[in-house]
């Protein structure tokens, strides 16, 4: 008579994490992808169509509103997130700083620039993202595919840059300042995530360490004077818009955090880089002053080139990666049979393996 059978199945879980991981990396893409337009377009209307020319103090409002909601969150017990000290915050000192320079900077430029040619200049931060990797967090060059996307999608931003009739240099250089101290802030909030710091925290310390240094600057620029004198402040659609513009830019700060800490500053880059060539796109048909020329066409055709090709390069990387594969084994534990395989009395001894999984595996 034949003894008991025993079936074991093993599945190793690393794939499935894996599908999961870049499952929920696409998703928070998609979402900063969506927080930046619109935010982009906000922020616009808020600037040059009311004539609110005051980013750093815009940015000081939405730091206050973004810890006063973290705070409301964590009082009603929604998040849990522990109390801000001065330890936590030195901790975190660095990347709020090339934040702070990098929103002051971004808006400035983005007040003294046409919109589409505002999302052309930004897609350049891969390539400084790309390069300071290499110092920040010590990782070897990417692929040559990788490379030569992000070198097609920066020719295109400078090919671009040429065909803007309307160029102004000091909305050039706070643009260009600007992609440096935000691939900056990149590394560092993907270094900082690996040490195991949540999203929401990340949010908390930056919001926290970057209002007194926005707060000096809108004393030192006379911004929070000035603002006392603007001719709408308390008209209810400029309040709506005002709202509107600090709300999604929280939004934003977190689906930024969340894609770093999901996937890499180089892919959030590049991900800001494609957000771009939409609202390029859509620049062209709204705010206007976009110059409609050879070689503004030819700059944007460029950089979607790149975009996609970086799409593909990493997808192609992932798809390289050695993963183990799910182990199943159904054992028969009569020794003969479990040699042969064979089937007996209708029970199949059969064993799927990949060539990994037989270093973790144990058949019985």
């Amino acid at each position: 008579m034949s003894k008991d059978k025993q079936v074991i199945v093993e599945i190793d879980l690393n794939e499935i994490r894996s599908t999961s991981t870049a499952v929920k990396g696409t998703v928070a893409a998609v979402f900063y992808g969506v927080c930046s337009v619109s935010s982009a377009f906000v922020t616009k209307i808020v600037m040059d169509t009311l004539e609110f020319d005051f980013p750093v103090s815009i940015m000081v409002a939405q730091m206050i509103f973004t810890i006063a909601t973290l705070e409301i969150l964590c009082f009603f017990q929604f998040i849990n997130l522990p109390a801000y000290t001065l330890k936590r915050g030195m901790s975190f000192a660095a990347p709020a700083f090339f934040y702070g320079t990098n929103s002051v900077l971004a808006l400035t430029a983005l007040s003294h620039m046409n919109i589409a040619m505002y999302g052309v200049l930004k897609r350049c931060v891969p390539l400084s993202t790309m390069l300071l990797s290499l110092v920040i967090l010590k990782t070897g060059l990417p692929s040559k595919v990788t490379m030569y996307s992000v070198v097609v999608l920066t020719v295109g931003c400078v090919i671009a840059g040429f065909g803007d009739l309307g160029f102004n240099l000091t909305a050039y250089i706070c643009g260009i300042g600007s992609n440096f101290m935000q691939a900056l802030y990149l590394l560092l909030v993907q270094k900082y995530s690996e040490q195991h710091l949540s999203v929401t925290e990340t949010l908390q310390l930056n919001s926290f360490n970057t209002l007194p240094l926005l707060l000096l600057a809108a004393l030192v620029n006379g911004e929070l004077v000035a603002i006392l004198e603007y001719p709408h402040l308390t008209e209810p659609f400029f309040i709506f818009m005002f709202l509107l513009s600090i709300s999604v830019g929280m939004l934003l700060n977190y689906s930024l955090f969340l894609c770093t800490s999901l996937t890499s500053a180089l892919t959030t880059s590049v991900v800001g880089g494609l957000k771009a060539l939409a609202q390029t796109l859509i620049g062209l048909f709204t705010f206007g002053g976009v110059s409609h020329n050879l070689a503004t066409y030819i700059g944007i055709s460029m950089n979607l080139i790149g975009g996609i090709a970086y799409i593909w390069a990493r997808y192609a990387e992932s798809k390289s990666r050695p993963s183990l594969k799910q182990v199943i084994s159904l054992s028969h534990l009569n020794s003969k049979d479990s040699t042969h395989g064979e089937c007996m009395n209708g029970t199949l001894h059969d064993t799927i393996l990949s060539p990994k999984a037989n270093q973790n595996s144990h058949i019985s």
